[in-house]
C-alpha cells in the first residue's frame, strides 16, 4: 500500500515562510528512501550529514534513530547506511502521538523537517515509481539551501550570513482541532499552539 506523508520545514538558516510537501511512500520504503524523496521534495542537494530521530516536538525528548546514535556526536561520524535497513513506516503511522523528524545538517544551523502520516492510504498507481513527491500539493516555495544569491566565488562570508529563523508548524498535535476549510487538503491548517516535548517519553 502507499502511504501519504505531510513533510513540513519548521527551521533552517534560510527558511523565509511556510514550505510544505507532501510525498507518497510505499510500506516497503526505509528512512534512506524517505532522506532521498524530502532532498528531492525541496530541491536540497545531499552535500551533509543527516538523522532522524521521534519527538513530541524538535525541542522535546528525542528517541533517536537508531537507538545507539548520539545526539551529541559529531555529525560526520553518523554511518548513513544504517537508515537502509531500517523500514520508514513503522515512525510515522497514521495517528501517531509522536512526529518523525528528519535532520539534515549544514554549516549553520541545521535544517529541521517535520513527518506525518495524513491518514491516506491507497493503492498503488500503475506505472508510478514510488517515493513520489506530490508536487502539485506543495505550499511555499524551496527553502533556498545555501541562501538567497548565494556566490560560490564570494570573498567573505558575511555575503551570505545566514539569518536564524523557526517558521511552519512544528508543535502541531493531531488530537487539535483542525483549520479552517481550505487552510491545507488534509486539514493540518497551520496550528502554532505550543506543546511540551519534554514531559513524555511515551512510544509511537
Amino acid at each position: 500500500m502507499i502511504n501519504r506523508l505531510r513533510i513540513s520545514c519548521v527551521s533552517g538558516p534560510w527558511l523565509d515562510g511556510e514550505c510544505v510537501r507532501y510525498i507518497d511512500v510505499p510500506d516497503s520504503a526505509n528512512l534512506y528512501d524517505l532522506h532521498v524523496a524530502i532532498q528531492d521534495s525541496v530541491q536540497f542537494d545531499e552535500e551533509f550529514p543527516f538523522y532522524f530521530f521521534t519527538a513530541l516536538s524538535p525541542e522535546g525528548k528525542h528517541s533517536m534513530i537508531p537507538d545507539d546514535l548520539d545526539p551529541n556526536g559529531d555529525p560526520e561520524s553518523i554511518d548513513e547506511d544504517v537508515y537502509e535497513d531500517i523500514e520508514a513506516m513503522p515512525y510515522t503511522p497514521p495517528n501517531a502521538k509522536k512526529s518523525l523528524f528528519y535532520i539534515f545538517t549544514s554549516e549553520y544551523d541545521d535544517w529541521v523537517f517535520k513527518v506525518q502520516h495524513t491518514g491516506d492510504i491507497h493503492e498503488p498507481v500503475e506505472g508510478e515509481f514510488y517515493p513520489l513527491v506530490l508536487d502539485e500539493l506543495a505550499v511555499g516555495p524551496h527553502p533556498e539551501q545555501y541562501g538567497n544569491g548565494f556566490d560560490d566565488f564570494a570573498e567573505s562570508e558575511d555575503e551570505f550570513r545566514p539569518r536564524a529563523k523557526v517558521r511552519g508548524d512544528a508543535d502541531y498535535c493531531p488530537e487539535d482541532e483542525p483549520g479552517e476549510e481550505g487552510d491545507d487538503p488534509f486539514g493540518f491548517g497551520d496550528d502554532l499552539d505550543d506543546e511540551d516535548g519534554d514531559e513524555a517519553d511515551d512510544d509511537l
